[in-house]
């Protein structure tokens, strides 16, 4: 049986319009706005002003993106429009309402969305963005790796910082559910080790972190190899992803503490860099108790 939501989204729908996109965004829009807000204390006052940002709860806008998404995956080419108006013109909400049809059209055609979502990509202001983009991009990604997984190559080499978060973000996310797959994407990962824009780095990390769920060997194999880097671009990420490594899998990167340590040791490690491999070592130290 279908909920409120459900039944006023598909009321909305039936009179879609592909010409005339904006009237059935409005619309969901004031769906949307019918609930309280909730949660603003945690959103960046930098990233309200960005873009349009309610603050409605999450699971409200992925139950109308559920929603529309078994209208959308049937009709791609028509539901297109919709999806560029709201993801480019209704703020955060818009955003997080599209990515879920937006998945969903990936699966039946993704040929012709996997562009379109480097393109709506490209428009990305903020962290959450990108994080929701890769929701979108991870859907025939996951279901069909080993055709799918080398789409997301072009990501983490493009210009835009925001594509190449979202990329590697993807292919974190990857050995989740196919842990077969961790060495390959802990490779992907590793191409941008070097990246100069904080906020990719911080994806970087996140992947391989998230790889651990999948093969913690390869991961263990990974850290071995790039520690201590050849460029310091690269520390930041190598001892973030130790001291923010999920407690229960923290003990067993034991074995890496010895090269911490020497590299902790290196006269030219001096100041931010130097403080970082010590919180590494700390941490190594502390799950071995």
């Amino acid at each position: 049986m279908k909920t409120g939501i459900e039944n006023q989204v598909s009321r909305i729908l039936a009179a879609y319009d592909p010409a005339a996109p904006r009237v059935t965004a409005d619309a969901l829009r004031a769906l949307w706005l019918q609930f309280e807000p909730k949660g603003m204390a945690s959103i960046k006052a930098e990233q309200r002003e960005q873009q349009e940002t309610v603050g409605i709860p999450v699971p409200v806008l992925k139950s109308i993106g559920k929603e529309i998404g078994k209208f959308a995956h049937k009709r791609v080419d028509d539901f297109i429009p919709l999806m560029r108006s709201l993801w480019g013109e209704y703020g955060r909400e818009g955003r997080v309402v599209a990515v879920i049809p937006l998945g969903k059209m990936e699966l039946a055609d993704p040929e012709t969305v996997i562009p379109l979502l480097m393109d709506l990509c490209r428009t990305c202001v903020t962290w959450e963005d990108a994080d929701q983009m890769a929701f979108a991009l991870e859907p025939i990604v996951r279901r069909e790796p080993e055709q799918w997984l080398g789409a997301v190559e072009p990501w983490l080499g493009d210009d835009n910082k925001w594509v190449r978060r979202t990329g590697v973000t993807v292919a974190g996310r990857l050995p989740v559910k196919r842990p077969t797959y961790t060495a390959c994407c802990l490779d992907l990962a590793g191409r941008l080790l070097l990246d100069e824009e904080q906020d990719v780095r911080r994806a970087v990390s996140f992947a391989i972190r998230l790889c651990a769920r999948g093969e913690i060997e390869a991961v263990r194999a990974f850290l071995a190899r790039h520690v201590p880097p050849k460029d310091p671009a690269a520390t930041w990420v190598l001892c973030d992803a130790i001291r923010s490594m999920t407690g229960k899998f923290l003990p067993e990167f034991g074995v890496l503490l010895p090269l911490y340590e020497r590299w902790a040791a290196d006269p030219a490690l001096s100041g931010r860099d130097c403080r970082s491999v010590e919180s590494a070592v700390r941490a190594l130290r502390k799950a071995q108790r």
